[in-house]
């Protein structure tokens, strides 16, 4: 009777990389590793199971039923040695290693992390974090980090093999100065924007895009919205550029300078019926990581920090 060969961690890793990106190439980038060498990996383990992993083509890579179930109980099996990890790590009373974590706005760290890393720092010395910006849709298979911290839905859509925990939910808002109303007019139905322009956000999709839902006091998941003319596209000031009375903008309603700008009447709000009231955000992470309890230790620190934020 034969006996199964144990299967090699870094092997699994391999495998459900190439599986969840569907590419020999991007699965060995983000494992620092080469095609060749990603290939090899998967080929041997094909040959330990005696079946195909894979249906190779020169397009596309796409998993075997076999490869299906197997992805199943290959994520099973890391999981566990996660826990284990974890749990040795813990005896340890000794978490270290690089952790690199990528927001989309600076005001996501400065309300969420930056406050308790002092304390963080203190109770994890040997983890160093690398912070990071991207204020346009995040592409994983070009920028690989330990944690996308605060982004919306879209990433765990694009990418459901990562794993998520929520953080957060906005009311995202529609905002104008007085002066652009008085120019403008207010609308007091979505069909009336037709004449009005918006601060277009460069890094949209289309860029000329105002959120706004169709009915009123609806609670959608997704946002509804209208295409409007759109005389400046920029990645940042949005705020600053409404405050002059230059088009509408999207926020959410809990930012500190809408607030701030409400307060003082700098800035009305618009088609507050039509708001879009589930912009939710989370945390999102790979499904898989060897070196799961610093992951682990940060988010389970900053979301105990959830009531201050």
């Amino acid at each position: 009777m034969s006996i199964q060969q144990p299967f090699k961690t870094e092997t699994l890793i391999a495998f459900i990389a190439v599986a969840e990106h569907q590419s020999f190439t991007v699965a060995a980038q983000l494992r620092e590793q080469t095609p060749m060498a990603m290939s090899k990996q998967i080929t041997k383990l094909e040959a330990q199971l005696q079946e195909p992993l894979f249906e190779r083509s020169t397009r596309k890579v796409k998993l075997t039923q076999f490869g299906e179930e197997f992805l199943l109980q290959a994520k099973l099996i890391l999981a566990q040695h996660d826990t284990l990890n974890s749990w040795l790590e813990s005896r340890k009373g000794k978490i270290s290693g690089t952790l690199k974590v990528v927001a989309q706005s600076p005001d996501i760290y400065k309300y969420t992390v930056f406050p308790w890393l002092d304390e963080f720092h203190q109770a994890y010395p040997e983890i160093e974090l690398v912070f990071d910006l991207c204020d346009k849709v995040i592409d994983i298979n070009q920028q690989s980090f330990d944690i996308y911290w605060g982004v919306s839905q879209y990433l765990g859509e694009k990418h459901p093999g990562l794993k998520s925990r929520f953080l957060w939910e906005s009311q995202y808002g529609i905002f104008a100065s007085p002066a652009y109303l008085k120019h403008f007019g207010t609308p007091l139905v979505p069909d009336d924007l037709s004449s009005h322009q918006v601060i277009g956000y460069l890094h949209n999709q289309p860029d000329n895009f105002l959120v706004v839902n169709k009915n009123p006091n609806v609670n959608a998941v997704q946002p509804d919205g209208v295409l409007l003319d759109a005389p400046i596209k920029t990645v940042s000031g949005q705020i600053d550029l409404a405050l002059q009375g230059l088009g509408l903008i999207n926020a959410a309603d809990d930012h500190w300078e809408i607030r701030q700008h409400l307060a003082n009447q700098r800035l009305v709000p618009v088609l507050e019926d039509y708001w879009w009231r589930s912009a939710k955000a989370y945390l999102y992470y790979q499904n898989v990581k060897s070196d799961q309890p610093k992951i682990r230790a940060f988010i389970d620190f900053f979301l105990s920090k959830q009531e201050h934020w």
